[in-house]
């Protein structure tokens, strides 16, 4: 490079860090409104106008949970809600108010600004003499160094360059979803943990506006009064500490609840460069940062736990664990975790209590039905590579959030058992069928079964609901669900016996699997009956 290019460069670099990016007024928000329309917005507009809009949408189903959390912070601070009056207030207005908003982000006016020399939002400066590598390090999926990917078809030498708004939308991802593995050293300490969403399927639950959604997703929040649970009167969101954090990996518990939602997983810094007078980010370090330590279950208010089970049943030595999205089954499996009051098997996520509690109190109805929405990141066996994203629903009928009867989940268990027994029993005779030929056995056949259920679950689900604020049986509903869940196992397994092309021992062995796949199908139906018979209520009489 020559001295012209160097004092060029140099000259873009200042160029850029005196414009500045505040995230406050600056459109980086990808939000969808209620007419449909795509757009971008400031954090200022993105919670005055949540009434007006439908939904976050960002790249990646990661980055649309980071957001949420980001936001759900601010929004703590900003308002406060300390008691259930103060949260109703906010319901019931016709959008947040302007007032108590401006006030804070007035305050905290330096801290939003993405290239502040001493204060750049959510970074490090100290480790900006670590160098900065390419920034598309910043972005999952893009190709850096050996890091080739299926989709991405750009190579170490070229340059990556984002625009800003791009940039404070993958930071805000990163440090809730970062993997673990080896990073770039400070010092010595290169190891780093996953970031902490990394651990759980992120559960949010949605209302018909944005405003809804973030209303039905924050807690009555009184730090001086430990509320939420695990929050301290210390509790602040990363932006609000004094200084940033230095730049030496730590490890620590958090001081509450807008200080685990803004967690510092990371030490980053992006350098930029002013392009036509706008500045961009043309390269990024990131380093270790803060390690969590604290049990989950006690502090995450985003996820729903259960115990491990043995032979069916809760294993009541064995410690709480998340539920997380895995690409092979849905996430309506855990229905009865996400959905139902906890008990000493399973908690669910905080603000389903919390709605469940607003019915009591004349703010919601029981027959409301809002959707859960679970956020989820796959890593490979390491946890220093992702694999996947995912992103899925389910309805929460109301009338179940404040179902107490032990017989609904009872109901719900026995309806996920047959399914769960239908698709072992497809992995067995495909297994089983292999076996006899000496084939691997541990590749699996791709049946077209988990993917065909989770909509007439759904549906389940919500006649379950009306049933049960009706006081009816759910006989009916149930044996739909079994004929639903047997119809697609056997259409699964049609398809696998008789449309490939096997010919001779190979048709009439797998001709003899099918049948006892049928036989098994029916023997779990009749089970699957005597179960829910013993849960529901009795027919009423003619």
């Amino acid at each position: 490079m020559t001295s012209a290019d160097t004092t060029k460069e140099t000259r873009q670099r200042s160029e850029a860090s005196r414009l500045g990016f505040d995230l406050r007024t600056e459109a980086w928000v990808p939000v969808v409104t209620l007419d449909g329309a795509r757009t971008q917005v400031g954090l200022r507009e993105v919670l005055l106008q949540a009434h007006q809009i439908r939904r976050i949408v960002g790249e990646t189903p990661t980055m649309t949970a980071a957001l949420h959390r980001l936001l759900l912070a601010l929004l703590h601070r900003a308002y406060q809600p300390h008691d259930d009056d103060a949260w109703s207030k906010l319901w019931h207005a016709t959008q947040l108010p302007s007032h108590e908003l401006d006030e804070y982000l007035d305050e905290h006016e330096d801290t939003f600004d993405l290239f502040h020399p001493q204060r750049p939002f959510l970074q490090c400066p100290q480790v900006a003499s670590c160098g900065p590598s390419t920034a598309a390090k910043l972005v999952p999926g893009r190709s850096t160094g050996n890091n080739v990917t299926l989709f991405d078809h750009t190579i170490a030498s070229d340059t990556v360059v984002l625009e800003s708004a791009q940039a404070a939308r993958w930071l805000v991802t990163l440090q809730a979803w970062d993997p673990g593995g080896m990073k770039t050293p400070y010092r010595k300490d290169k190891s780093s943990e996953r970031a902490p969403c990394n651990y759980f399927g992120v559960v949010l639950v949605e209302g018909s506006t944005l405003k809804e959604t973030l209303l039905l997703n924050t807690f009555r929040y009184d730090p001086r009064r430990e509320q939420p649970r695990r929050t301290r009167p210390t509790d602040q969101p990363a932006w609000e500490a004094p200084t940033p954090p230095g730049p030496e990996p730590d490890a620590r518990s958090p001081e509450g609840w807008t200080d685990l939602l803004t967690w510092p997983a990371r030490r980053v810094w992006l350098s930029t460069t002013a392009i036509d007078g706008e500045p961009h980010v043309d390269g990024v370090v990131i380093t270790p940062g803060t390690r969590l330590r604290a049990q989950l279950d006690e502090v995450e208010l985003m996820a729903a736990f259960r115990r491990p089970t043995i032979k069916g049943k809760p294993n009541p030595k064995a410690p709480l664990v998340p539920v997380r999205l895995f690409e092979d089954r849905g996430v309506w499996r855990h229905s009865v975790e996400f959905l139902l009051p906890g008990n000493h098997h399973r908690i669910r996520p905080l603000a389903l209590d919390h709605i469940a509690q607003l019915v009591d109190a004349d703010v919601i109805g029981e027959d409301t039905v809002y959707t859960l929405r679970v956020f989820g990141q796959q890593l490979d066996k390491n946890a220093s590579v992702i694999e996947s994203w995912a992103e899925e629903q389910i309805p929460a009928p109301v009338a179940l959030l404040r179902a107490t009867d032990e017989r609904i989940g009872g109901i719900i268990g026995c309806a996920v058992d047959l399914a769960d027994q239908a698709g072992a029993a497809l992995r067995a005779m495909e297994r089983q069928y292999r076996a006899e030929f000496r084939a691997d056995t541990s590749v699996a056949f791709g049946f077209a079964y988990w993917p065909q259920l989770p909509k007439p679950f759904a549906v389940f689900l919500r006649d379950l609901a009306d049933a049960y604020r009706a006081g009816r049986s759910e006989t009916a509903l149930a044996e739909t669900w079994s004929t639903v869940v047997a119809r697609t196992a056997r259409r699964a397994a049609d398809q696998w016996a008789y449309g490939s092309p096997r010919q001779g021992r190979n048709l009439l062995i797998a001709g003899e699997h099918h049948a006892a796949f049928t036989g098994l199908l029916y023997r779990f139906q009749e089970l699957f009956s005597a179960k829910i018979a013993a849960y529901t209520h009795p027919e009423d009489p003619e």
